[in-house]
C-alpha cells in the first residue's frame, strides 16, 4: 500500500509568535497544509498521514481543524505524537511505527508547494527543481542540492552548500519502510539532527541504493516567515478607481463623458496587470452606476485586467478601508494611495 506522510512535528520556530505555520491561512483562504498537497497526482497514494504533536493539538485545536480540512477526503489520517521531535526524519520514523505503515511510502514537506508527476509503484526518488530556470527561488543557500551522475541518477545530496543547479524540494520517495528504518537507526547513534537528505545519502553510500530525481514543474517555498510575507504581499487586494486612475478622468456629463470616453491610462493599466499576474486581486470601484457596467467590463477585458469584482454606484466621496491586523496579517493590514488625478501609479507602488 502506497502511503504519503506529511510531517508536522516541529516547533515552527521560524514563525515566532504564531500558530504552527501549517495552520496558517493561505491568501486563497485554504490552510498551508492543504495547499502543500496540491500539485501531486490525485489518487496516487492510498493513505495520506498528517503527523502532528499533542501540544499543538491541545493548544491550537489542530486535530479537529485537520479533520474539518480533510473531511470527505478518502484515506487522510491524522497521527498525534506525544511531543515535538528533533527532526523530520524522527517524525517519519515514529509515524511509520505508530501508524503501522508498510510498503512503499513518500514524505512531503508541509511548508511548500510543488507540481510533479509521480510514477506508480515502489520507487526511490527525490523531487528536484532546476533553479537555473527560476532565479526567483529564495534563500537558495539554505537548500539541499542534488548531485546527478552521467546517467541522471542521484549521486548524493549535500545540505546547505551550492554544488549544483538542482535543489531538493521536500518530496522523498522510498521503495520500502524497511530501507528507511535501517538508515535511520544507523544515523541515530550520531546524536544530531537527522535530515531526510542524510537518510538518502546514507542509503546511496552504504547500501548502493539507486535514487532518481523527479523534476518539479513548479515550486513555491514557505519555509520561513519572510517567504510567507512575500507571498502575502504578492497576493494583496487592490481597490482601484476607474476615472482618473484606470481611465483619463471624465464624468457623466460634458463633451467627453462616460458614454464616449475610452482613453485608458496605459501606464497604470500595465502596472496593475503586472500585480495581477504576480497574484494580486484587483477590485475595480467606481461611482458610475449599473447602466455602465457592461461597457466598462468590456474595456477592462480588452486591456487584460481580470478584476475579482467591479463595484458600481459608489458615492462620489472619500473611500475608507478598515481591516484588522494580527501577527498573521501584520500592521498595517490596509494601506491607501491618494493619487493625483490621471497621474502615474508606478512610483506609489514601489514599496
Amino acid at each position: 500500500m502506497s502511503t504519503l506522510i506529511v510531517p508536522c512535528g516541529g516547533k515552527s520556530s521560524r514563525y515566532p509568535g504564531m500558530k504552527p505555520k501549517w495552520l496558517l491561512t493561505h491568501p486563497d483562504g485554504r490552510l498551508m497544509i492543504d495547499k502543500a498537497l496540491d500539485g501531486l497526482p490525485a489518487g496516487r497514494f492510498e493513505r495520506v498521514i498528517v503527523t502532528i504533536v499533542r501540544p499543538h493539538a491541545e493548544r491550537h485545536d489542530a486535530e479537529r481543524i485537520l479533520g474539518q480540512v480533510f473531511a470527505g477526503r478518502h484515506g487522510v489520517e491524522v497521527c498525534v505524537l506525544d511531543d515535538f521531535t528533533g527532526s523530520v526524519a524522527e517524525t517519519v520514523q515514529l509515524t511509520l511505527r505508530r501508524m503501522r505503515v508498510n510498503g512503499d511510502f513518500a514524505v512531503k514537506d508541509s511548508d511548500n508547494f510543488i507540481e510533479a508527476d509521480i510514477p506508480a509503484g515502489p520507487l526511490n526518488a527525490v523531487a528536484g527543481y532546476d533553479i537555473s530556470r527560476d532565479p526567483s527561488v529564495p534563500n537558495v543557500a539554505a537548500k539541499s542540492f542534488l548531485l546527478l551522475d552521467t546517467e541522471g541518477r542521484i549521486e548524493t545530496i549535500i545540505e546547505k552548500r551550492v554544488v549544483s543547479h538542482v535543489i531538493a524540494v521536500g518530496l522523498y520517495l522510498f521503495a520500502s519502510t524497511a530501507m528507511f528504518e535501517v538508515a535511520y537507526h544507523a544515523l541515530e547513534s550520531e546524536n544530531r539532527e537527522i535530515y531526510m537528505s542524510d537518510v538518502i545519502a546514507w542509503l546511496i553510500r552504504e547500501r548502493g541504493e539507486t535514487f532518481v530525481p523527479l523534476m518539479a514543474r513548479a515550486y513555491e517555498d514557505w519555509g520561513t516567515l519572510a517567504e510567507w510575507k512575500a507571498l502575502q504581499k504578492r497576493s494583496r487586494t487592490y481597490f482601484v478607481d476607474v476615472d482618473g486612475v484606470l481611465m483619463k478622468n471624465s464624468g457623466r456629463y460634458g463633451k467627453i463623458n462616460w458614454n464616449n470616453n475610452a482613453e485608458m491610462l496605459e501606464d497604470n493599466v500595465a502596472a496593475l496587470r503586472a500585480l495581477q499576474d504576480a497574484g494580486a486581486q484587483i477590485v475595480v470601484t467606481t461611482c458610475r452606476d449599473e447602466a455602465f457596467r457592461e461597457p466598462l467590463e468590456a474595456m477592462l477585458r480588452d486591456c487584460g485586467l481580470r478584476p475579482h469584482a467591479v463595484v458600481m454606484g459608489l458615492n462620489h466621496a472619500a473611500r475608507v478601508l478598515i481591516n484588522d491586523f494580527a501577527p498573521t496579517n501584520p500592521y498595517p493590514s490596509c494601506l491607501a494611495i491618494s493619487l493625483p488625478r490621471n497621474a502615474s501609479l508606478k512610483e506609489y507602488l514601489a514599496d
